[in-house]
C-alpha cells in the first residue's frame, strides 16, 4: 500500500515538474500572440503585455490587406514557400531512401566507407560550402531564382540517408530474399517491399524538411533580391528592419506573420509527432539486431 502511495505522489510530482517547464517555454509564444493583438496606440507607445489585454484583430485583416495592395505581397510569399517546402520533401524522400536502400541492401566494393564519408560530411559546417555552392549556381545563371534552394534538396542529407539506412537493415532479410526467387529486381525491391515499411521514416524526412524550407532564412537571404521572389521568413526579416514614418517598427504585424511562421510547425509536429517517436524506435531496434 505504501508503494503504491509513493508512486502517486512520484507521478504527480512528475506531471506537476512536467507542467511548470511547459508553462515556462509557452511564455515567449504567449507573448508573441499578446503583441500581435496589441493596437497601434501600444505599438507607438511600445507598452506590451505578458497576457494579451487587448483584441485588435485588425492586425491580421490588415496584414492581407496589404498583400492585394501590392506593399506586402504575402500571398505570393506563401505560394513560394509552399513550392521551395513541397519540391524539397519530394526531393529529400527520393534521394535520401535511395541512397539508404544502396548503402542497406546493395553489395559493392568500399560501401562501409563511402557510407563513412556520407556520415563525415554531418561535420562540415554549411559555411564551408557557401561561396563555392553560389559562385556554382550564379555562373549557371540561377541567382534571384528558386532553384538554388530547391535543387540541392534532391541530393539527398546525410542524416536521413543516416537513420533511413537504419530503418532499412531492420528489415527481415527472408524478404528480399522471397522477392528475389519471385524474380523481383533490385529496383522493385526498394519500390513493393521497402517503401511500404519505412513509412516512418519518410514521414519524418517530410516533418524535418518542412520545418527546415518553411523557416529557412539564409538561403533566401542569399539567392534572392527581387521582393517578389522572396519567402514568407524572409519576409518577416524584411518587415523587421523596415520602420514606419515615425521611426518604429510594428511589432504587432511583425508578431502576426511570425504567428503565420509558426502555427503551421505546431500542427506538422502534432500531427506527425508518432512518427517521429517511431523513428527512435526503429533505430533502437535496428542498433540491437
Amino acid at each position: 500500500m505504501l508503494d503504491k502511495n509513493l508512486s502517486k505522489v512520484s507521478k504527480l510530482l512528475i506531471y506537476l515538474t512536467l507542467i511548470l517547464f511547459a508553462g515556462i517555454l509557452i511564455i515567449p509564444f504567449v507573448y508573441m500572440i499578446s503583441i500581435a493583438l496589441a493596437s497601434p496606440e501600444s505599438n507607438i507607445k511600445e507598452q506590451f503585455t505578458l497576457l494579451p489585454m487587448e483584441f485588435y484583430l485588425s492586425n491580421f485583416t490588415n496584414l492581407f490587406r496589404d498583400s492585394f495592395s501590392g506593399e506586402r505581397p504575402i500571398l505570393l510569399w506563401f505560394f513560394n514557400t509552399m513550392l521551395i517546402v513541397v519540391l524539397s520533401i519530394v526531393g529529400q524522400i527520393i534521394s535520401s531512401t535511395l541512397v539508404a536502400f544502396g548503402f542497406a541492401r546493395m553489395k559493392y566494393k568500399h560501401k562501409n566507407k563511402l557510407f563513412l564519408l556520407v556520415l563525415g560530411t554531418m561535420m562540415l559546417p554549411g559555411q564551408i560550402t557557401l561561396i563555392p555552392v553560389f559562385l556554382i549556381f550564379r555562373n549557371l545563371g540561377l541567382y534571384n531564382t528558386l532553384w538554388p534552394l530547391i535543387i540541392p534538396q534532391f541530393f539527398g542529407s546525410a542524416y536521413n540517408i543516416f537513420f533511413t539506412r537504419q530503418f532499412i537493415t531492420a528489415i527481415p532479410g527472408n524478404l528480399f530474399e522471397a522477392a528475389e526467387m519471385d524474380g523481383l529486381g533490385p529496383f522493385r525491391s526498394f519500390t513493393k517491399i521497402v517503401l511500404p515499411l519505412i513509412k516512418p521514416a519518410m514521414a519524418a524526412i517530410a516533418i524535418f524538411t518542412f520545418n527546415f524550407a518553411w523557416s529557412d532564412i539564409m538561403g533566401p537571404l542569399i539567392y534572392v533580391s527581387d521582393t517578389s521572389k522572396m519567402t514568407l521568413a524572409l519576409g518577416a526579416q524584411s518587415m523587421s528592419a523596415t520602420s514606419n514614418p515615425a521611426g518604429t517598427v510594428n511589432m504587432s504585424m511583425l508578431m502576426v506573420m511570425s504567428l503565420l511562421l509558426t502555427l503551421p510547425q505546431i500542427v506538422i509536429y502534432f500531427l506527425g509527432q508518432k512518427y517521429l517517436f517511431q523513428i527512435n524506435l526503429g533505430i533502437g531496434n535496428s542498433g540491437t539486431q
